[in-house]
């Protein structure tokens, strides 16, 4: 009989252990500083990274989105703090970052952005959305017609809120992986929340940018000299985070040009990138080489000729 309860109580304890291991998993956030954590997003759901900043009174979270990971967060956000959701931060138009800002004013939260987002949104949307329904059961379970566009949007950058607890800055630094792009910068902390400006890994989506001026608007993030970059996709890190992608940029849009000034159609044109590069070049450079292409024989942003995403 005690040889009985022991097992018992071993077993209890194990599951015990399990449970609580999940939910600790099922947060999935790491904590970067005091009050600031961040959360890698599935890849393989489509999901973007997500920040949370923990304010005096109320919580600030960096993108919003898709559906069912916003209803995810705001769960697992609970875990990280008592406190409301008091703004919702769209870095960019892009569903991964935007297509759950209904479900987070419905429960009171502010959705903000640069104010750029509106016109990139009225561009695009609903025919993206439209697209994104008959890909994803999130948006199909919407029951929405377009994306809600965030409830505040600022012109001025730096947009700052600020309490006892730290300043957070919201940033617009130019036209890089979209017309709107936005950064959330900790001036205390040196954190800087950079969306899909700045992503670790090959997750680049080149076709709403300005890839000549992109290099320029990281620079600029550079110029910051954060200690710790929070991608909207790939894993945390620090500046080299901001420095390849730029490199990576440059070295892609000088070597299409070369061989656009050289003569060589599309089709003709093969790049092999440095090793430095490695880290951000997919398998497939196709839509990269050709989004690059596009923008040197239009003499214009990529983003700026009609194209349909990919």
């Amino acid at each position: 009989m005690l040889l009985m309860r022991s097992v018992v109580a071993a077993f209890v304890l194990l599951l015990g252990f399990g449970v609580a291991e999940l939910r600790g998993q099922a947060a999935s956030a790491r904590r970067i500083a005091p009050g600031v954590w961040f959360l890698l997003g599935d890849a393989s759901m489509g999901y973007s990274n997500t920040a949370v900043i923990e304010m005096q009174d109320y919580l600030i979270v960096v993108d919003a989105n898709y559906p069912a990971r916003a209803r995810e967060l705001m769960v697992e956000v609970k875990e990280l703090s008592p406190k409301p959701v008091r703004y919702v931060f769209d870095t960019h138009a892009h569903g991964d970052h935007s297509y759950g800002n209904s479900l987070w004013t419905a429960t009171g939260a502010t959705t903000l952005a640069y104010y750029k987002i509106v016109a990139e949104m009225d561009r695009y949307e609903p025919t993206r959305w439209q697209a994104a329904e008959a890909k994803r059961e999130d948006v199909r379970e919407m029951h929405q017609v377009n994306v809600q566009r965030p409830l505040k949007t600022f012109r001025k950058s730096p947009f700052v809120l600020k309490d006892a607890t730290r300043e957070v800055d919201f940033l617009f630094l130019g036209w890089g992986h979209t017309p709107a792009d936005g950064y959330v910068w900790l001036p205390k902390e040196r954190v800087l929340c950079a969306g899909d400006a700045a992503v670790n890994g090959p997750r680049n989506k080149l076709w709403d940018a300005n890839l000549a001026n992109w290099p320029r608007a990281l620079s600029k993030a550079i110029k910051l000299r954060p200690l710790y970059v929070l991608p909207g996709h790939g894993d945390a890190g620090g500046i080299e985070i901001l420095e390849g992608q730029r490199q990576f940029l440059i070295d892609l849009y000088s070597a299409v040009k070369e061989q656009v000034d050289a003569g060589k159609t599309f089709g003709e044109i093969h790049v092999e990138l440095p090793e430095r590069d490695r880290n951000w070049v997919p398998k497939d450079m196709a839509w990269d080489i050709e989004a690059n292409y596009t923008e040197i024989t239009h003499h214009m942003p990529a983003g700026a000729v009609e194209h349909v995403w990919k």
